[in-house]
């Protein structure tokens, strides 16, 4: 008796409870269209633990490295004019992209310098312009010289070289980190094709947006396929293009409202 009450009052006002339901799937769909990826670490141990409160107190008296993005060569011509004053280049571009803060490499290597007052001075081993071969040739002595930066911005051995780029770490955690990459990344290359010279990346910016936007990619394809799938199975089932359409439209209805 209850069921076929509800069923009348269904039926009867069936235009009603039409309405109802689609302002409240705009009403959850609005809100689903919110939604946002998380570009930010999720935390696996509670904040309270122990370990957890040593971690922040090393990142508050030593810092973060997660926020560094490493770009390596090998080539053992990198001191060639071409070759050096284009690598110049590349690192005053990478400069230039929005987010980007320091940058460590071995253009702008400095060396101290004792002044007048007993003090040192930080100077530039390599001058800021486009270097003849001798210049970059003089510098380049003074530089392998300071035995600080091997094995920090080049290794002997294996002729590599460095560079480290320092990302803004809020834009890291946002959707902008996306173009930042990428600039980058088009710079190296641009700087790869014209030398023939092979570029790597590393890094948890790299990554980060690199498995991040895979993911974003894979979500979207897998949706757009599992509603592919579902409509190919119910029109299997019920040979009908008008009860495939229904049975969709419920699933979506349903999809919408929990996102939302």
């Amino acid at each position: 008796l209850m069921w076929n009450s509800l069923a009348r009052i269904i039926l009867r006002y069936g235009y009603v409870w039409l309405i109802i339901l689609l302002g409240a799937t705009a009403f959850f769909g609005w809100h689903a269209s919110k939604v946002k990826l998380s570009y930010e670490f999720s935390r696996a141990i509670p904040t309270d633990n122990p370990k957890y409160k040593e971690y922040e107190d090393f990142r508050k008296k030593f810092g973060d490295d997660g926020n560094l993005l490493a770009i390596g060569v090998q080539t053992k011509d990198f001191f060639h004019q071409s070759i050096f004053n284009d690598y110049v280049a590349l690192e005053k571009g990478i400069k230039k992209v929005n987010g980007v803060e320091t940058i460590i490499s071995v253009p702008s290597a400095v060396n101290l310098v004792r002044n007048e007052s007993e003090n040192f001075d930080a100077v530039r081993i390599f001058r800021d312009t486009v270097l003849s071969q001798q210049e970059i040739d003089s510098s380049k002595n003074v530089f392998y010289n300071l035995p600080f930066y091997r094995d920090l911005l080049y290794n002997p051995q294996t002729n590599a070289w460095l560079m480290g780029v320092s990302i803004n770490p809020e834009i890291l955690n946002s959707p902008a980190r996306t173009k930042v990459v990428t600039d980058i990344v088009d710079l190296t290359n641009k700087f790869s094709a014209k030398h023939n010279i092979d570029v790597h990346l590393s890094g948890l910016p790299l990554i980060r947006t690199q498995m991040a936007n895979r993911i974003q990619r894979e979500m979207r394809w897998f949706l757009i396929g599992s509603i592919l799938l579902s409509a190919i199975i119910l029109l299997l089932f019920f040979r009908s293009l008008s009860a495939t359409a229904l049975s969709l439209a419920v699933v979506i209805i349903g999809v919408v409202w929990s996102l939302g």
